[in-house]
């Protein structure tokens, strides 16, 4: 997995994932629109804004920033522990594979593609993670930086960005990122049961 540092993605999601607006990251399920110029995606709510703000703009002034709008979740700090929790569950190589599994969107036939990618690397060591930051896009989906050590690579790590969803009630690791980290290495996921 020593290829994974070039598995971002322009608009904050992995090679292969859905269609994700440039400016806030939200993908292509929960927006109503994307409006696409070549290869930037921006959804309908950050075109509003955009336009708001321009209409806005002080005569003369070029550069005219917005931010994405946060999202409102109900207890932040219990979410980011579940997200962090999520991450060290599938990307620790000392938890069995059946339990790193559930900590995945839709992970129930992923447990091949674990050993798959540990064969492609096997001199790589055992597996752990950073998760560095969660940045909440609505109220069931996080964008999450992360950095990956491999315990045959030396201790610095490979920063990394992902998703995490909610399902039901359970945050889980975002089944695009992992299937977005493992085809670096060659591994390629399996159509969601």
């Amino acid at each position: 997995m020593a290829s994974l540092i070039s598995s971002r993605s322009w608009g904050g999601g992995m090679a292969g994932g859905p269609l994700r607006c440039s400016v806030c990251g939200r993908r292509e399920a929960v927006v109503e629109h994307l409006v696409r110029a070549r290869s930037v995606h921006i959804c309908d709510r950050c075109v509003a804004q955009a336009s708001e703000a321009l209409a806005a703009v002080e005569p003369g002034q070029k550069v005219v920033r917005i931010r994405p709008t946060p999202a409102h979740i109900g207890d932040r700090e219990a979410a980011e522990v579940a997200v962090e929790e999520a991450f060290e569950t599938v990307f620790n190589g000392r938890v069995p594979i059946e339990e790193r599994c559930r900590a995945l969107e839709k992970g129930d036939n992923l447990a091949a593609t674990f050993e798959q990618a540990r064969q492609r690397q096997p001199g790589a060591g055992p597996l752990d993670v950073s998760v560095d930051s969660v940045r909440f896009l609505s109220e069931d989906e996080a964008e999450v930086q992360f950095t990956l050590f491999l315990g045959g690579f030396g201790r610095s790590g490979m920063p990394q960005s992902g998703h995490a969803v909610r399902v039901s009630d359970d945050w889980k690791v975002a089944r695009e990122t992992w299937c977005g980290l493992i085809s670096l290495v060659g591994v390629e996921c399996p159509p969601p049961e």
